[in-house]
């Protein structure tokens, strides 16, 4: 469970399993998934009531938050109209997206539980205006999956030293590779087996071999994500400390042809 946001939308308690019904792994991803953007929208709400609350109040920074507002509930009924198309089976919808623009949007919407929880973030971006072809508020999803997983470890992790997150894009020949990383304590070594089953679990067998609940859960909708669009999701030590996941994606994805949902390993 979302450590981060479990206060305030509560996930179901049981992970997928093989033998649930496609309606019922559909419904436990969709709730993990909305999840998110919902508690931003309660988060960001709090931080408008704040500035607007104060002696004086801060009327741009308000403003700031109700656009943060908007934006995840945009990305929130993006997210259901998208796996609604997907359980029905149809093509996957895609366009150009810039990346460099869907990575600081899914920062943005989780800019006020960093910044709660004192964490900093080095973004670095290498693309320009360099597109590729994929459905955004997907690719939105995996990059906030990982990044609300990076500040879960970092909050778990203590504050024994300042609390950090790296977010680097760049190009790879012909894919773009998008890294999030922290400085927290990294993955301990009797879950390690755990996250690589998560990562696996997302195509051939969802839910049998890792929790799939929380970052589990997370972790496998994200390399659902990615290989649906024909790139792939890994992870490394961090440097000296912590985690990175990377994932790369091809300019001109799989998916944009193949029409593959992420949500068959889900739903079939």
């Amino acid at each position: 469970m979302h450590t981060l946001l479990k206060s305030t939308y509560p996930h179901p308690a049981e992970p997928p399993c093989p033998c649930a019904s496609a309606s019922d792994r559909l419904g436990m991803v969709i709730a993990h998934e909305v999840n998110q953007p919902l508690a931003a929208i309660a988060l960001h709400t709090a931080a408008a009531r704040k500035w607007l609350c104060r002696a004086e109040p801060d009327i741009e920074r308000a403003l700031e938050s109700l656009a943060l507002i908007g934006a995840a509930g945009r990305q929130a009924g993006g997210i259901v109209r998208g796996m609604q198309r997907q359980a029905a089976r149809q093509p996957l919808e895609t366009a150009d997206v810039p990346v460099d623009a869907a990575v600081q949007d899914a920062l943005q919407t989780l800019c006020w539980p960093m910044r709660k929880n004192g964490i900093a973030v080095d973004a670095f971006f290498g693309l320009g205006d360099c597109s590729i072809t994929a459905n955004r508020v997907q690719l939105q999803q995996v990059v906030s999956n990982l990044l609300v997983n990076a500040v879960e470890a970092l909050v778990a992790g203590g504050r024994e030293r300042p609390l950090r997150i790296r977010v680097e894009t760049r190009r790879h020949g012909g894919e773009v590779e998008i890294a999030v990383a922290d400085n927290g304590p990294g993955i301990a070594p009797a879950r390690h087996a755990q996250v690589v089953a998560s990562l696996a679990d997302s195509v051939d067998n969802p839910g049998s071999n890792s929790d799939n609940k929380g970052s589990g859960l997370g972790l496998a909708i994200s390399a659902s994500i990615v290989r649906a669009h024909g790139g792939r999701l890994w992870f490394e030590p961090g440097a000296p400390s912590g985690v990175c996941f990377r994932l790369r994606l091809p300019v001109r994805a799989r998916a944009a042809t193949t029409g593959r949902s992420f949500m068959k390993a889900f739903t079939t």
